[in-house]
Formats: C-alpha cells, sequence, structure tokens
C-alpha cells in the first residue's frame, strides 16, 4: 500500500512539472513568433513627409540618416524592447546643399509626422489594419533658427514580446572618453577588415546577437530568418569585399542613455563616389563603395554586457 502512495504522489509531481503553466523557462524567439497570431504581429512606425533634412530619435537612439529629406515610414519595433512609454524626438536642418544656414518657419511648417502601427502580411508584403495614433504637431518658431528639434511622449502597448536588447548593458558615458573611442574605433576597424575581406561567415557571427532579436520584433519565422541571414552573409561577400573605404572623418556617438556607441561620418559632403548630391555626414563610418557609384554604410550598434569587456553588435 506504501508503494501505491509513492508511485500516486510521483505521479502528481511529474503532472505538475509537465503543465506548461507551472513552467518559468524563457520562450525562444521561434516559440514567441509561433505563438503570437498573425493579427497580433504589430508594427509601430513613425511616418514621415519632410522635404528638407531631419533626423528622428526613438528612445534616445537615432534610428534615421540625417541630412536628407524623408517621405516614407520609419518602423521603431527594433528600439522598442518592451511595452512602454517612449520618447520620440524629430530633428530639422537646413538644406546643406543648397547653401543655406537656416531653417525657416515655414519650412518646419511643412513638414508632416505622425506615430502609429500597423500589422504586415509577411507571405505578400500587404499592410494591414494601419492606425494612427499621435500626430506629431511641429511648434514653429517665429524665425529662422539653425536648426529645428522637438520632443513627444508615446506609449507603446501591445508588442507581444519583451527583448533583452542593451537593457543589461553598462553605462559607456561613464567611462573615460578616450579610452571608450579607442575601444569603440578599435572594433569598428575590425567589423571593417571582416567586411573588406568579404567574409559573409564572420560576418553573420559578429551579428548573430542582432540577428536572433530582429527575428523576433520582425515576426519572422525560422525558414525567412535563415533566408534573411543567408542574403547577408552573400552581400558581403558579393559587394563588400576590397570596397570597404578607409575609417577616417568619425566621431564617437552615445545612445539609449549611454548603453550604444557608434561612429558616425563627422562632416558634410556634396557629393560621394562619382554620385552628387550625396551627403554621408551622420552614416556610420563603415562605408562600401557602390561598384559604379554612390555608397551604403554597415551602421553598427554597440553594447558591453555586464561583466563582459567585449563589444556585442545589437542593432543598426
Amino acid at each position: 500500500m506504501k508503494n501505491l502512495v509513492f508511485l500516486f504522489i510521483v505521479f502528481l509531481m511529474n503532472m505538475n512539472c509537465n503543465d506548461p503553466k507551472n513552467k518559468t523557462t524563457d520562450k525562444t524567439g521561434e516559440e514567441m513568433i509561433q505563438q503570437t497570431a498573425k493579427e497580433k504581429q504589430i508594427t509601430y512606425t513613425i511616418n514621415a513627409n519632410a522635404t528638407i533634412p531631419v533626423a528622428i530619435y526613438f528612445n534616445d537612439i537615432k534610428i534615421s540618416e540625417e541630412n536628407t529629406p524623408l517621405n516614407s515610414s520609419v518602423d521603431v519595433n527594433g528600439y522598442a524592447l518592451k511595452n512602454g512609454k517612449y520618447k520620440i524626438k524629430i530633428q530639422i536642418f537646413p538644406v546643406f546643399r543648397r547653401g543655406d544656414t537656416t531653417v525657416s518657419p515655414e519650412d518646419i511648417k511643412s513638414c508632416q509626422f505622425t506615430f502609429g502601427s500597423y500589422v504586415r502580411n509577411r507571405e505578400t508584403g500587404d499592410i494591414l489594419d494601419p492606425k494612427t495614433y499621435t500626430q506629431l504637431s511641429l511648434r514653429a518658431p517665429d524665425a529662422p533658427v539653425p536648426y529645428f528639434e522637438q520632443e513627444w511622449e508615446v506609449e507603446i502597448k501591445d508588442l507581444p514580446y519583451d527583448l533583452e536588447g542593451w537593457s543589461k548593458g553598462q553605462d559607456l558615458s561613464k567611462m573615460d572618453k578616450k579610452e571608450l573611442e579607442k575601444k569603440v574605433v578599435s572594433f569598428h576597424e575590425k567589423v571593417r577588415e571582416i567586411l573588406n575581406q568579404g567574409s559573409g561567415n564572420k560576418w553573420a557571427d559578429l551579428t548573430k546577437k542582432r540577428a536572433a532579436e530582429t527575428a523576433v520584433f520582425y515576426y519572422s519565422n525560422p525558414e525567412q530568418q535563415s533566408t534573411s541571414v543567408s542574403e547577408n552573409k552573400t552581400n558581403v561577400e558579393k559587394y563588400c569585399t576590397n570596397m570597404m573605404i578607409p575609417l577616417e572623418d568619425y566621431e564617437l556617438k552615445l545612445y539609449a542613455g549611454g548603453k550604444l556607441a557608434t561612429l558616425e561620418r563627422k562632416n558634410h559632403t556634396m557629393e560621394f563616389n562619382h554620385k552628387s548630391p550625396l551627403d554621408i555626414k551622420g552614416w556610420g563610418a563603415l562605408i562600401r563603395k557602390g561598384q559604379k557609384s554612390g555608397a551604403a554604410d554597415y551602421r553598427i550598434l554597440l553594447y558591453l554586457p555586464e561583466g563582459s569587456n567585449e563589444f556585442v553588435i545589437i542593432r543598426k
């Protein structure tokens, strides 16, 4: 009888352990995607319509290129690690190629921005259920200004995931600036060499943390994620080999309250690699020339995990 009681207790314990409600293990990105219904795969976005140069910041991270007009939407899922309140900052600049040194009130008033969301059908690419939550109205000054800046607070409520990202990163703003810059430059030099050698496998290894989180906030299934990683490797091998320019004319930038670091081009250009106009100020410092003209940058946002001395690429 005692044996029967003992076996019954063991059975109950096993049943309890196998109950999903009692499991506290973290879900993988793949599991999270599979458990998120399509209608819940929400992407938050900032819609912009500006005929003069603008830069958009979200969660204290620059998410658009500087010094270029913007007539599109900029998705923010990659920079919102979880639901909560966030700051949007928009800067508007003079038109460098015209020789402007100020922004007029009329130019500022002509810019339009909204904060909203949508759901994308990953099979067809169609945009479903577009919503606008906030009109980011601009308070233009009465006279021309060297540049214009305004902030708003928005709330994100319906993300079906919670990412670690750089949340456990060290505060780089507390480090000695010269030592930090030396370390960030050294990492960029290493990545530049990998890209210039066309080493797609090494690039994929360096960006595996970024790729894993991108698959989650982009709602990629395993096949789509695998295809994306493969395409990125192929592009490095095909386009970057012996095409990366020297690391030069850069400045250190810190984002996300000091938890992210990168290098960006410091000065304006009127043309670059036989393309005019092309202003690469504010681009990531890792730049490859186009085969005929123009260029593309491989921007990397770096963080230092707690207890580590090695940078990790977490976003772009």
